[in-house]
């Protein structure tokens, strides 16, 4: 079902459903892809290390456009073609891809679930993303991200602790130096807005994270005004409390990958069994 009427073994249904799948993902990374490009070169992006280029999303989704657009090209045209050398790249490229996700499934699992094992192999995420609050002034859109994911996580800081908010010392403009404090700069001891919990009304006061670090500040002042606990604990915590949800998650990006490597592993019998039977054919 789904053959060439001639009695061709290759399945129209795989090899269309793979050629469609791959050159829709093709087309829309590389659409990403460019237009990610097109912001770097606009904004000048200098990456001088690797914190430079993670913690920036243009850099991100420009590194992952790119790869899914190579990726997805072995796809469809080794389909379209029936290229078999071409189907068997894209198809080692998925089984690697997948066993990749399966080692940081199983890592972030550990440090999760099991708390005490980040001690034992001396794993500290949230240290690495420190960098983050570092460079915040000194990227657009990485300052637009830090600030998304503190007012999605409602969250201050990166830490995996109640203290957050004091991962803000690290920053420059937001430390309680006293050279700040003498130059009466609008930041000194403070925090982000991102920080900020919402008012009555919904909106959020822009300034309410002046001083907040401030040892004068009284906890409860400071419990009511700002989210007080680090990111990573935030992320820990809802990973937590939604096992089922997390799990059909993961579920949910490992299925395809594993039907589209399926799928492509039997594309290439049925194109070897039509190679043999041409030759056969042939040998008559």
């Amino acid at each position: 079902m789904g053959s060439r009427e001639s009695g061709s073994p290759v399945n129209l249904i795989t090899k269309y459903a793979l050629f469609f799948l791959n050159f829709t993902l093709f087309l829309v990374c590389g659409a990403v892809t460019g237009l990610m490009a097109w912001i770097l070169v606009e904004k000048e992006k200098a990456v001088l290390n690797a914190y430079d280029f993670f913690l920036d999303p243009a850099c991100v989704l420009c590194l992952a456009g790119s790869v899914a657009f190579v990726v997805s090209f072995f796809g469809w045209y080794g389909s379209l073609r029936e290229y078999v050398f071409f189907l068997a790249i894209y198809r080692y490229i998925m089984m690697f891809l997948f066993f990749v996700e399966m080692v940081f499934i199983v890592l972030i699992f550990v440090i999760v679930y099991v708390p005490e094992s980040r001690n034992q192999l001396n794993i500290y995420p949230e240290d690495s993303l420190k960098e983050a609050i570092v460079k915040y002034r000194d990227d657009e859109d990485m300052q637009n991200l830090i600030d998304g994911i503190q007012e999605l996580l409602e969250c201050c800081g990166t830490s995996n602790d109640d203290i957050g908010y004091k991962d803000w010392a690290r920053n420059p403009y937001f430390n309680c130096s006293t050279e700040l404090e003498t130059s009466d700069f609008g930041e000194f001891c403070s925090v982000p807005f991102s920080c900020c919990k919402k008012e009555n009304n919904g909106l959020i006061n822009y300034l309410c994270g002046r001083g907040m670090q401030k040892s004068t500040t009284s906890e409860t002042l400071r419990s009511e005004t700002i989210y007080i606990q680090g990111c990573f604990k935030s992320i820990t915590s809802i990973l937590q409390n939604n096992v089922i949800v997390v799990g059909g998650v993961i579920i949910g990006i490992l299925i395809p990958q594993m039907l589209l490597t399926s799928f492509t592993g039997r594309l290439i019998e049925q194109i070897e069994m039509q190679m043999a039977k041409w030759n056969r054919q042939q040998m008559r």
